[in-house]
């Protein structure tokens, strides 16, 4: 049982420290609009960087995804998406660029609302993907990863009141 609890509190840790592994964190929650069309809402948070992410590119791998559109644009930033293809024969993947207008996203400081829908071509729900923060200059990549799944309200409650259940029975089957 001690393993157990061990094991429990390790991977628990080490999935939450998975959002402070990058100076930047995307994250991203889905929504099924409806039979195979998806969509993404990502929040970018620039937790360690010493200067502003003024342009981020998120890739999506051929074969998993199509019909990229952005259908509500994110006030002061200018987005382009570009469908996965086949080109002279190789699979290529679609991005999102998100290029701002004005300022970047300051260090500490997270913004939400980069929304994208697509047809999702595989099987059960669509997860984790490719990202670069990008210097607009130069075109060097300041930093990249892999997108983070935001846990909704309700999984946290579960988590936390399961955890809960959980230390309240061994403390009972200590006291006996």
């Amino acid at each position: 049982m001690r393993r157990v609890t061990i094991l429990f509190l390790f991977f628990t840790l080490v999935l939450g420290m998975t959002n402070i592994l990058h100076a930047t964190t995307l994250g991203y929650t889905t929504t099924n609009l409806g039979e195979n069309r998806w969509e993404y809402i990502y929040s970018v948070s620039n937790d360690t960087l010493s200067s502003p992410i003024e342009e981020f590119t998120i890739y999506f791998d051929y074969g998993l995804y199509d019909n990229l559109s952005v259908d509500t644009l994110k006030l002061g930033w200018d987005p382009v998406v570009v469908n996965p293809d086949l080109i002279l024969g190789v699979p290529e993947p679609g991005f999102y660029d998100a290029l701002a207008l004005v300022s970047g996203i300051a260090p500490g400081v997270t913004e939400s609302g980069f929304q994208v829908s697509f047809d999702w071509l595989a099987v059960g729900i669509p997860g984790i993907q490719f990202f670069e923060v990008v210097n607009p200059s130069s075109f060097t990549a300041l930093d990249s990863g892999n997108t983070v799944p935001v846990p909704e309200p309700g999984t946290l409650i579960l988590l936390g009141s399961g955890l809960v259940s959980f230390l309240t029975i061994r403390k009972v089957r200590a006291k006996k």
